[in-house]
């Protein structure tokens, strides 16, 4: 059962309404260190802008960001959608590069494991990843999954959903029934033990107040996190920006007197940390340019029910030559390539001629017996719709990418980005990539569109905005 924010709010003191985000991007500066984002999916570059993202890891591409003194930038694994076993291999491989590129280097650095604001992910096991190489071993794990932008709050140390003023405990949404991370519980000390399998038990772990943050000045606070031993967990609850300013604003002055931290938070975060102010949303007319006359493409990948209510929705904007539903169960067999391939022609037909178009996959879920046949089965679709990209034969005037995993795949195996920038929102929470001059369409505008964020008429806006 939900509860009303307003009932809520009624118990808790004022926030400090400090300007800690000014005082985050000069502590953020201070420290000179360059920030890493590990992303387990390309969506948690939704709050931010002017940020590099990076498809590789290995210790030279490490190096030459540190270099530049970048000051902070993603890596996209995309490793919600590996195993649990892949996922803890390329985590552990990426802190052992982090370690060598700072030693070569002189350059210091933080690590943000960013993660779903619906608790889906690998919990603990890439935390413990990182922690394996020996330069982690000293630290506390901050761990932070508010996103607002989304109406993802955590109060009481309850993480919850907020739609209309109605505050919805997480482990009573369609997410906590994923099919491949699934939980029972909504209070985090609680989901902590459930996702480490009772090795972390609810009463170790640490946690601060939302009436503590408001109501105790930076210092007590700095005090309380220099105290915690390492190889705690700690989490901080918050309700708003105001909340997570001044929580990014203790951190960093934890981190300045030694504190070794790493952060497994979702995508608030990032722009509170590094002192990041607001940017306007994009204009179409920043996204593309005049002389386009191609269609613009939608893909919808996503499975989760918000993806599904966004994608009727958006289909009666449609001319029916212009929608092309993919019959997931005809993946399966030996006619796949073809069936794709003609696909991909008639896409490109349309396109050409100026008419947007939507692609999206059949909503019949089809699921294995197990974890990892579900990973797999989801590896084949998402594969399907990269082949479809890849093949295609005119730039669309933009692509979105509806969905972590089919953003991910979209991006790196159908159009081959290696690096490129966030450069905004197009809606809050929906970040938007320039395509580098590598890949297939340069200086294509892409949209990520993650699968839970937005209500059910945002992908309909989004396009219709772009027309």
């Amino acid at each position: 059962m939900g509860v009303l924010l307003s009932k809520i709010l009624e118990k808790l003191p004022v926030e400090d309404a400090t300007d800690y985000r000014s005082q985050n991007k000069i502590l953020f500066q201070q420290l000179n260190k360059t920030s890493i984002v590990i992303d387990d999916d390309p969506t948690g570059n939704q709050t931010v802008y002017n940020v590099p993202l990076l498809t590789t890891w290995d210790v030279n591409a490490l190096i030459t960001e540190f270099k530049k003194e970048t000051p902070i930038f993603f890596l996209l694994t995309n490793s919600r959608s590996l195993t649990v076993q892949k996922s803890s291999e390329i985590y552990n491989e990426i802190a052992k590069n982090i370690t060598e590129a700072s030693k070569q280097t002189g350059r210091d650095f933080s690590v943000i494991s960013r993660s779903d604001s619906t608790l889906r992910g690998h919990f603990p096991s890439e935390i413990n990843a990182i922690k394996q190489e020996s330069s982690f071993q000293n630290s506390i794990t901050v761990f932070i999954p508010v996103m607002f932008e989304g109406g993802r709050v955590t109060v009481n140390n309850i993480h919850y959903l907020l739609e209309n003023e109605n505050l919805i405990p997480v482990n009573e949404t369609p997410f906590a029934q994923d099919h491949s991370f699934g939980y029972s519980k909504a209070n985090l000390k609680e989901w902590i033990e459930e996702k480490s399998s009772g090795k972390v038990k609810a009463c170790e772990v640490f946690s601060i107040s939302i009436e503590e943050i408001r109501n105790l000045n930076v210092t007590i606070l700095v005090e309380k996190i220099l105290n915690i031993h390492f190889g705690k967990i700690l989490i901080f609850n918050a309700l708003n920006y105001d909340d997570l300013d001044k929580v990014a604003n203790v951190l960093l002055l934890a981190e300045k007197r030694g504190k070794q931290i790493i952060y497994r938070t979702s995508s608030s975060f990032v722009p509170s940390y590094i002192g990041l102010n607001p940017k306007s949303l994009l204009s179409a007319s920043q996204l593309i340019g005049n002389d386009c006359k191609t269609g613009g493409l939608t893909i919808v990948g996503s499975y989760v029910p918000k993806s599904s209510s966004q994608l009727k929705k958006a289909l009666d904007y449609f001319k029916n030559e212009a929608v092309f539903e993919i019959d997931v169960e005809a993946l399966f067999n030996k006619n796949s390539i073809e069936y794709l391939e003609n696909l991909a022609t008639k896409i490109s037909e349309v396109l050409e001629i100026g008419e947007d178009v939507l692609v999206f996959t059949s909503r019949k879920l089809i699921t294995g017996k197990t974890i990892v046949e579900n990973l797999n089965i989801g590896e084949i679709v998402s594969n399907a719709l990269v082949q479809i990209v890849r093949k295609l034969k005119v730039k669309p005037k933009y692509l979105i990418a509806k969905g972590g995993i089919t953003s991910h795949d979209l991006a790196i195996k159908g159009l081959d980005m290696k690096r490129s920038k966030v450069i905004g929102q197009i809606l809050p929470g929906i970040p938007v990539w320039e395509m580098g001059i590598e890949t297939k369409f340069p200086d294509l505008s892409y949209i990520v569109f993650p699968g839970n964020v937005g209500d059910e008429k945002s992908l309909l806006t989004i396009i219709q905005k772009l027309t």
